[in-house]
C-alpha cells in the first residue's frame, strides 16, 4: 500500500505546479503547427500561379524573397540612347610651357629648315632672302643646317652677309653645325624641335618665293596633309607612272604617293616620324614621311602649285644625292612599307582576299583547300594526303589571293615568304607598282613586327607588338581594299612559347587582328585616287568599307569558315 500511495503523492505535486506554464507550452504547440502549415501552404500557391526553376546559382537569391517575401526581380529593358558629352580641355599648370602645338587656327607662324652640303652658295643666299621676305604671314624663323659639309666656310659667311642685310631679323636665323653627317632625316629631327606652328623643309636646291608660305597655307585650308610642289605618283605600269607638275596639266593640286625637294606640315605632325624604325639612313626620308603620315594621322601628301618655273644656280651632277645603288634601295624600302601599311594613292589593288597566317602550316591548310576546289572543267585537284574529299564554299571563289604575316623574331619568316609567294603564284596575285625603270613584284604582305628592333635582344612586350600589327593590318585592309580576310582559328592551336614573361600568344594576336578587322570596318576608307574614264577626273573611294567579309576556319577541317561580325 506504501508504494501505491507514494504515487498518488506525485500526481498531487504536479497537479500543484503554476497553470500558467501548461498554458504557455500549449501555446508553442500550436503556433508551430500553424507556421508550418502555413509554409506548406504558400509553397502551394507559388507552383499553382507561377511555376518557375530555381538554378543553383539562385538559390540564395530565391529564398531571401520567399522569407522576406520580396517581389521576383524583373529583367530590365535597355533602349539605345545617345550619350551626353560636352567636349572640354583641360587647363594645365604652366601651360606656356607645355605642348608647343597649341596655335590657333589663324596662326601662321612657320620655321623655314634649308640644309646644305655642297650646294651653291649663291643658292642658299636667294632661298635665305625669300625666306626673309616672306609676304603676308608673320616673320619665319630660318635654321640653315650643315652636316660634316666640306663648304662648312662658305655657308657661315653667306648667312652672316644675310643677317648683316636684315638686322631686324638677324634674331631669326639660326645656323647648325655638326662634324657628324646626319643626312636628309637630320633635318627632319631638328625640325621636331621647332616651336612653331609650321615647319617648311627644303633641299639646297630648290627655290622659294616670297608667297611660299602664304600658299601652302590656302592649300593646307582646302585639305589638310604634307604639301610640296615636286611630287611622285607611282602606278601598276611604266607607262602609267606621273610626276607633279611634269604630268599634270590643268590642276591645281593632286595626291602623290610621296614628294621631293620640299616639305610644309604642321610640327607636330613630326611625332609620327619616328613612330616607326626609319629603313635606312641612307635615303628614302621622303617616302617614310609620307609613309607615317598616313599610316597614324590618315593624313594624305599633295603637290600644288607653289613657286613654279623658279630657280636657282644649278649644282653639278655629281653631287645629286640619289643615285645609283640609292634608286635600287627605295625601292626595297617601298615595298617594306607596303607590308608596314603604307597606301599607293593609285594603284588598284587587284588582289580580292587576304590570308592572314601565323605559321606556315596556315597556308598549307589553306593551299590544300584549294586543291580540293572543283577545277573548271569539273575534275578536283586533292593535295591532302588525309582527306580527299572535294570541297567547296569561300575556299574555291576567293580570286587573288595574298598572304599577310606578322613577320616576327619568333615566326619562320622565310617558310611564311615561301609559302606566300606559293599561294600567290596558285591565284595569280601579283601586282605591281613601279616608278620608271625598276619594278618589283608584290606578292604578300609582311608586317615586319616590332618597329625594326627583331634583332635586339631586348623582348618587345605584348602591348608594343600587338598595337604595331594592329597599325600595320589596318593600313594593309586600307591600301588593298579586300571582298574576304580568312583568318586562321587558333582555340585548338598552342604556341611553343621560349619567352617565360609571355602566354596565350596566338589569343593575343588573333583578338588584335579582329581589332583590326572593327577598326577598318569602322573607319572611312582613306580613298585612291584611280584614273577615270575622263581625262583629268578622279574617282575618289571614301565610304565605310563595310562589304569587307572576315571569315575565321579551323585547319584540317572541311566545312565552311565562321563569319566574324563586329
Amino acid at each position: 500500500m506504501a508504494p501505491r500511495r507514494q504515487g498518488f503523492d506525485d500526481v498531487d505535486a504536479v497537479w500543484q505546479r503554476p497553470r500558467a506554464l501548461y498554458l504557455l507550452g500549449g501555446g508553442w504547440i500550436l503556433f508551430v503547427c500553424w507556421f508550418v502549415g502555413s509554409l506548406a501552404g504558400l509553397d502551394k500557391r507559388i507552383v499553382h500561379d507561377r511555376p518557375f526553376l530555381i538554378r543553383s546559382q539562385d538559390v540564395d537569391v530565391h529564398s531571401q524573397q520567399v522569407l522576406l517575401k520580396l517581389p521576383a526581380v524583373e529583367t530590365e529593358s535597355f533602349e539605345d540612347f545617345t550619350v551626353e558629352v560636352q567636349p572640354s580641355q583641360e587647363v594645365l599648370p604652366m601651360r606656356n610651357e607645355f605642348y608647343t602645338s597649341n596655335f590657333s587656327g589663324s596662326d601662321t607662324s612657320t620655321t623655314i629648315i634649308f640644309n646644305v652640303f655642297k650646294g651653291r652658295p649663291k643658292a642658299l643666299a636667294v632661298q635665305m632672302l625669300k625666306a626673309l621676305t616672306q609676304k603676308h604671314v608673320t616673320p619665319p624663323e630660318v635654321w640653315v643646317m650643315c652636316f660634316n659639309s666640306p663648304m662648312e666656310k662658305k655657308y657661315k659667311r653667306v648667312v652672316e652677309a644675310v643677317k648683316n642685310k636684315y638686322p631686324a631679323l638677324a634674331h631669326k636665323v639660326k645656323f647648325t653645325v655638326s662634324d657628324f653627317n646626319f643626312k636628309f632625316h637630320g633635318r627632319f629631327l631638328l625640325a621636331y624641335m621647332a616651336t612653331t606652328k609650321y615647319v617648311l623643309i627644303v633641299d639646297d636646291d630648290k627655290a622659294i618665293d616670297g608667297d611660299t608660305v602664304n600658299d601652302y597655307l590656302k592649300y593646307m585650308k582646302i585639305q589638310k596633309g604634307v604639301w610640296g610642289n615636286n611630287g611622285h605618283r607611282r602606278a601598276a605600269t611604266f607607262e602609267g607612272y606621273k610626276s607633279w607638275p611634269r604630268n599634270f596639266t590643268g590642276e591645281s593640286w593632286a595626291e602623290q604617293d610621296y614628294l621631293s625637294g620640299m616639305w610644309f606640315l604642321e610640327q607636330s605632325w613630326l611625332e609620327y616620324f619616328m613612330k616607326e624604325r626609319l629603313p635606312s639612313w641612307s635615303t628614302s626620308e621622303d617616302m617614310h614621311l609620307s609613309h607615317v603620315m598616313r599610316k597614324y594621322l590618315n593624313l594624305n601628301t599633295y603637290a600644288g602649285r607653289v613657286a613654279i618655273g623658279k630657280t636657282l644656280p644649278r649644282k653639278s651632277k655629281e653631287v645629286q644625292a640619289t643615285q645609283g645603288s640609292a634608286l635600287d634601295l627605295r625601292e626595297f624600302i617601298f615595298d617594306h612599307e607596303l607590308g608596314r601599311g603604307n597606301k599607293v594613292v593609285s594603284v588598284d589593288v587587284p588582289i580580292q582576299t587576304l590570308v592572314y597566317a601565323e605559321t606556315v602550316g596556315d597556308i598549307d591548310d589553306y593551299l590544300a583547300k584549294l586543291d580540293a576546289c572543283p577545277m573548271k572543267n569539273g575534275s578536283t585537284v586533292d593535295v591532302g594526303v588525309e582527306n580527299r574529299t572535294e570541297i567547296s564554299g569561300p575556299w574555291c571563289k576567293g580570286g587573288k589571293t595574298a598572304a599577310v604575316f606578322r613577320g616576327s623574331k619568333e615566326q619562320d619568316v622565310n617558310g611564311l615568304i615561301k609559302a606566300a609567294e606559293k599561294l600567290c603564284a596558285k591565284t595569280n596575285c601579283e601586282y605591281f607598282s613601279v616608278k620608271p625603270n625598276i619594278r618589283h613584284a608584290i606578292k604578300y604582305f609582311n608586317m615586319r613586327e616590332g618597329y625594326g628592333q627583331t634583332r635586339s635582344e631586348v623582348e618587345i612586350p605584348f602591348q608594343t607588338g600587338a598595337s604595331d600589327v594592329m597599325l600595320s593590318l589596318v593600313g594593309i585592309l586600307n591600301n588593298v581594299l579586300p571582298d574576304t580576310l580568312f583568318v586562321p582559328d587558333v582555340e585548338s592551336m598552342s604556341w611553343p612559347e621560349t619567352d617565360p614573361s609571355k602566354r596565350n600568344r596566338l589569343s593575343i594576336y588573333h583578338r588584335t587582328v579582329l581589332l583590326a578587322v572593327d577598326i577598318h570596318r569602322n573607319s572611312k576608307t582613306n580613298g585612291k585616287v584611280i584614273d577615270g574614264q575622263v581625262k583629268d577626273e578622279w574617282l575618289i573611294t571614301d565610304d565605310f568599307p563595310s562589304s569587307m567579309e572576315t571569315l575565321i576556319w579551323q585547319r584540317g577541317a572541311i566545312g565552311d569558315p565562321i563569319p566574324y561580325s563586329s
